[in-house]
């Protein structure tokens, strides 16, 4: 394990997910930071609760993303309204090769010479106002089947099925209450036909406070139980799921867009600065079962990865477009109708899940 010492707001620097540190830094009193249990210096999605902000945007612990520093996504306010001090990182990310191969595998990692952009420039939805007291992840996240759109709080994405959670977790009468619903989406799956429900019991662990997880248990034989990863991501899809006893695809932190089809998961993650443009420069990468698992520490390597932008002017619908010596790729998230699809080579693939990062 390699823990990176850089500052990231009011709280210290820990193991992401373990309280300390994260995107927006302290935390208050309740469970908003998307099911981390909130103290200061603790730390749920998003770095901590409502209140908090600050910091730089941080990449991956140990991975191969560092930023220069900018505005977090909570704004400049620190612990108790104060400021928080703007600290400076060396910034590495995947910056686009002059010739683009894909596959095999890209996951070389070369220094940016431009810091992140401001949340507020990111092609991405704002994100509504917030129940303070309950899980709000950062992310719309969720799936449509025949009986509608059913919202979530978590997607793990496995090669053989993809795991929906809408966990729930809250006080009352002075008593923490922990439940939800969890889906299994095998792969290829049917849209036409609804996905079977399972309960998350009350039983479970849920998020406590010090603890690197937040542990759902549920009523399914094949996934018992799934353990999610706290941190800062932006969209929660790391974890690991007991049963089938395999890892969730752990994306970087700065994912703002993720599509699980029937044959891949595909997201799309914030890009390096460096060429002069009105655009925010993206990166698409594709996970499917052509090359195996491959890891750079905490974060899966995709098999591809192509560069591109967001189509500006789409309302409630947001595309990227992206391109590569030898694929083109398009990601499409209606926030409207609440469906998305990938569009690699020209052909179609519905997700059957889908996140976007609301800023």
């Amino acid at each position: 394990m390699h823990l990176t010492s850089r500052p990231t707001g009011a709280g210290a620097p820990g193991p992401r997910g373990a309280g300390g540190g994260g995107r927006g830094g302290a935390g208050g009193p309740t469970p908003s930071g998307g099911g981390g249990v909130c103290r200061e210096g603790g730390g749920g999605w998003g770095g901590g609760c409502a209140g908090g902000g600050g910091g730089g945007i941080p990449g991956r612990r140990g991975g191969p993303r560092r930023w220069a520093g900018s505005a977090g996504p909570r704004g400049a306010a620190g612990v108790g309204g104060r400021p928080l001090p703007r600290f400076f990182f060396p910034a590495c990310k995947s910056p686009q090769p002059p010739t683009v191969n894909e596959p095999p595998r890209l996951d070389a990692v070369e220094a940016c010479t431009a810091g992140a952009p401001p949340t507020s420039a990111l092609p991405v939805p704002v994100r509504p106002a917030i129940d303070p007291y309950r899980i709000s992840p950062l992310a719309l996240i969720g799936f449509r089947d025949r009986e509608g759109f059913h919202p979530a709080t978590f997607l793990c994405d496995l090669p053989t099925r993809v795991i929906v959670l809408a966990a729930e977790q809250t006080v009352s009468g002075g008593k923490r209450v922990v439940g939800g619903t969890a889906w299994s989406l095998a792969r290829p799956g049917d849209a036409s036909r609804a996905a079977v429900p399972v309960p998350i019991l009350a039983s479970s662990k849920g998020c406590l406070e010090g603890e690197v997880t937040c542990t759902w248990d549920t009523g399914s034989v094949d996934e018992p139980s799934i353990d999610q990863l706290k941190g800062p991501q932006w969209v929660a899809t790391s974890g690991w799921v007991h049963g089938v006893e395999d890892m969730c695809r752990a994306l970087p932190d700065d994912t703002i867009a993720v599509c699980s089809t029937a044959k891949r998961m595909a997201y799309v993650e914030v890009g390096c600065q460096d060429k002069p443009s009105n655009a925010i420069a993206l990166q698409l990468g594709l996970h499917d079962e052509s090359l195996p698992r491959n890891y750079d520490l905490d974060v899966e390597n995709p098999v591809a990865r192509l560069y591109g932008e967001a189509v500006p002017g789409g309302g409630d619908r947001y595309t990227y477009r992206f391109r590569g010596a030898k694929q083109t790729a398009s990601l499409v998230i209606d926030t409207a109708a609440k469906t998305g699809w990938l569009e690699l080579d020209g052909v179609r693939e519905d997700c059957m899940a889908f996140g976007l990062y609301r800023r």
